[in-house]
């Protein structure tokens, strides 16, 4: 297939990141699929008792999250009932970041089983599980769960679960995603600039990943893709060009024109400076530079729909540990072969085999998390497993999985 790797409706739903770890904690607990939204809408909407103070209640009562008449009743060295979200919200850099009453049911009934925390059924995926098992920390889960006031703040991301949802975001939307990020690097390298600048920049990375598709697009379906491109690129470009943010049509979920940064700032590779304005941190820009011209150098001698599958493969985990601990060392055969078998025991499932890139996607997060820059790349780990297999069979198997497209392993001890 020739189709791009993006999400549609990610100019809409993209938010903070943090919330997925929300639905892999739910999904974790068992929570029913077939209301899992309501689930969902429920569990960040319960409260918690917290100490009230007048910074609380001033950004409650300005955020219209609380009323006045309910502020007024509460005295300081009380405690105040607060959404759990709200919460969440007011303990991260600027005080922002809660859902909606209508982001809730986009974000939650989509964005989880499109970025792979969740499976199509609402149970919980692979990356869902890797992130239950050991990247999320157990003080975390308690205050995932409600249970506890203090930090972690689960709108936040640790380093290891920036590798994990680093992965998981370019593996779903990167032919979209980098070509964007490669714009905007162009334009604002040392600059701030706004969201309505980056709703101009999407229309330039649309139109490129339609030209860069349209010579593989030979089955209908394709081109219907890159038809859906073209459509949705002139329909944000007249949206510049009215500027729809000023004429109050509609909330500004509704207008794709105006997209989110959040996410990128979750990541480390924005910087918010206030409500409006954003700008690249010095090392998310070194990231995005490194990723991109290796993409396009990758276009320059494939198929644009095998670009992104190598650049995952072979030049991942590399720039992403300098960028989260400030260098990488690409880790000797054996140095990671130890480092997967250690990571095989708490992956493995229940009939003993491991996805090669789930062991490679747990080993790179516990090191970031443990800011050891050594790495390895999953080409690498691939080939060192092949090659300890024909060393020693008896100790090491490795095979494809059922769909074909994932290889996965068995360590004999």
């Amino acid at each position: 297939m020739a189709k791009p790797r993006w999400i549609r409706s990610s100019r809409k739903t993209w938010e903070r990141i943090g919330f997925l770890k929300v639905a892999a904690y739910l999904a974790w607990r068992g929570k029913s699929s077939e209301d899992f939204v309501d689930q969902a809408r429920a569990h960040i909407n319960s409260t918690i008792n917290v100490p009230y103070t007048q910074k609380l209640g001033r950004w409650l009562g300005e955020n219209g999250l609380v009323s006045a008449v309910e502020l007024k009743k509460i005295t300081m060295n009380e405690t105040i009932a607060v959404r759990l979200q709200y919460w969440w919200a007011f303990n991260t850099y600027f005080a922002a970041g809660w859902l909606s009453h209508k982001a809730i049911p986009d974000y939650f009934e989509h964005f989880p089983r499109k970025i792979g925390v969740l499976e199509a059924n609402f149970e919980i995926s692979e990356l869902g599980r890797l992130l239950m098992l050991g990247i999320i920390s157990s003080d975390e889960i308690e205050a995932l769960e409600g249970s506890s006031k203090l930090s972690p703040n689960p709108l936040e991301l640790t380093r290891g679960q920036k590798v994990l949802f680093a992965h998981s975001i370019l593996k779903a939307d990167g032919d979209f995603i980098l070509l964007l990020l490669e714009r905007l690097a162009e334009l604002y390298p040392s600059k701030a600039f706004t969201y309505l600048d980056n709703g101009t920049a999407i229309p330039v990375a649309l139109d490129n990943m339609a030209t860069l598709f349209r010579g593989s697009a030979y089955t209908s379906d394709d081109q219907n893709e890159i038809s859906l491109i073209i459509r949705l690129r002139d329909l944000i470009t007249k949206q510049n060009e009215i500027k729809i943010e000023k004429q109050g049509s509609g909330s500004r979920r509704e207008q794709i024109s105006i997209p989110r940064l959040e996410w990128l700032v979750d990541l480390g590779i924005l910087r918010k400076m206030n409500a409006r304005n954003y700008e690249f941190t010095r090392d998310g820009l070194k990231l995005v530079k490194n990723w991109t011209s290796y993409y396009r150098n990758l276009l320059s001698k494939y198929y644009p729909e095998e670009c992104l599958n190598k650049l995952l493969d072979e030049h991942f985990f590399g720039p992403l540990m300098e960028f989260l601990c400030g260098s990488s060392t690409s880790l000797e055969q054996d140095e990671h072969l130890n480092l997967l078998k250690g990571a095989y025991e708490i992956v493995k499932g229940s009939m003993g085999y491991a996805l090669i890139r789930s062991l490679l996607l747990f080993v790179n997060a516990c090191q970031a998390e443990s800011r050891l820059s050594g790495y390895v790349e999953y080409d690498r780990a691939l080939a060192s497993i092949q090659a300890e297999y024909k060393r020693d069979p008896v100790s090491i198997y490795y095979t494809v999985d059922r769909l074909g497209d994932e290889h996965q392993v068995k360590f004999v001890t």
